[in-house]
């Protein structure tokens, strides 16, 4: 965590497509997409708070899987072929 902020990483299955693009939609409020069913994120404590709270409105428990990973300032990203740059890396502002 730096100066408070989180990167997170939430990866998703979601059967149901009105569900999925929804999902997708409220992630894109939140980062943004790095894969198809993949979005980093980089969030105050408040922000990370009501993502989870957000989760539940969008899935199925018995068809649909979501998985959301807080990393810390030790983890390494490396990337394999097209890189997206984000200009939250460097700055945000909330």
């Amino acid at each position: 965590m730096r100066n408070g902020i989180y990167r997170v990483l939430i990866a998703y299955d979601i059967v149901n497509d009105k569900r999925r693009v929804k999902f997708a939609s409220l992630l894109n409020g939140y980062g943004y997409r790095v894969q198809k069913s993949c979005f980093e994120c980089m969030i105050t404590k408040k922000m990370y708070k009501k993502l989870l709270t957000e989760i539940d409105r969008f899935f199925n428990k018995e068809e649909d899987s979501i998985r959301v990973y807080l990393l810390n300032d030790l983890c390494k990203i490396t990337n394999y072929g097209i890189s997206m740059e984000h200009p939250y890396l460097d700055e945000m502002i909330i």
